[in-house]
Parts: structure tokens; C-alpha cells; sequence
């Protein structure tokens, strides 16, 4: 018992000590562990290009269709009166994610857990699918979802 106390408590001091960049990096549990390497080997200058609008207790379309392997940029574009979010957890740990474009700029990683897009802007996701499925999305401000602000995507061929 003492053993194992003293080599969590190594392992807790080792990552106190690692660079706040490094810690910022680590992969998410579950998340796709080739990301980083997909989107490097990804030909980026033409990808599929798919348009969400994101409006009042909806998604335009809702149904979405990615294919696998295919570097993917995924517009969505917010005319609602408030923020609106895109998320769907077991879709995000599928996919490779090279950037997200917002107005303020670029923001580069391979995972994302959500994207919130506030009003009257627009936000793009750029991604590669890894895995066949089919997931729901929803947007996660409160009631927005039970108004009807869902939807399902599906990686196919």
C-alpha cells in the first residue's frame, strides 16, 4: 500500500512539473489516437464542404453525410438570436480535427468536444472522419435540444 501511495505520488509531482503546453496537448480519453497523424497526411486543398445554418431551435439541414477518409470542412453558420452549439461526443471522438476558423482567427488541435457559435457569426471545422457510423448532435444551450435543435450524422463510404 505504501509503495503504491509513493509512485502516485511520483507520478502526480512529474506532472505538476511538465510544461503547461505539453499537459495541453495530451489526448482526451477516448478520442481518436491517430489524429494527428491523419490530418498531417490529409490532402487539404479540395475538401467536401457541407453548410449548417443554425437558427431557432434548429439545424439546416439535420441530417448530415461525411465520408470516411475524406478531409471534410464543416460550415456552420449561426442566424439565431443567441449562441447555438454543435455537439455530438461520440461523433467528435471519431474524427481527425485539423482546425476550427472562427472570426478571431485560427484555431488549430486535433480534438473538440463542442462548438459554440455565438450570433450572427460563423465557424468552420475542418476534420477527417476515421470511423463508419451514425451519431445524434444536438445543441447543449438549455431547452434548445427539446425544442426540436437536434440532428444525426453519418459517416459512410
Amino acid at each position: 500500500m505504501i509503495r503504491r501511495l509513493a509512485v502516485l505520488a511520483c507520478l502526480f509531482t512529474l506532472a505538476a512539473c511538465a510544461p503547461e503546453d505539453q499537459i495541453d496537448r495530451l489526448q482526451p480519453l477516448g478520442y481518436l489516437t491517430s489524429a494527428p497523424q491523419r490530418v498531417a497526411q490529409a490532402d487539404w486543398s479540395r475538401p467536401d464542404t457541407v453548410t449548417v445554418t443554425l437558427s431557432n431551435y434548429a439545424f439546416t439541414p439535420d441530417h448530415l453525410v461525411f465520408h470516411r477518409d475524406h478531409p471534410t470542412r464543416l460550415i456552420l453558420r449561426n442566424v439565431g438570436d443567441t449562441t447555438h452549439t454543435f455537439v455530438s461526443p461520440g461523433f467528435f471522438k471519431t474524427i481527425a480535427v485539423k482546425q476550427v476558423v472562427t472570426p478571431a482567427g485560427v484555431e488549430n488541435g486535433s480534438w473538440v468536444e463542442s462548438v459554440a457559435v455565438p450570433k450572427g457569426q460563423t465557424k468552420e471545422l475542418w476534420f477527417i472522419p476515421a470511423e463508419y457510423g451514425s451519431w445524434g448532435y444536438e445543441c447543449t444551450v438549455p431547452f434548445h435540444a427539446a425544442m426540436g435543435m437536434t440532428g444525426v450524422v453519418d459517416v459512410a463510404p
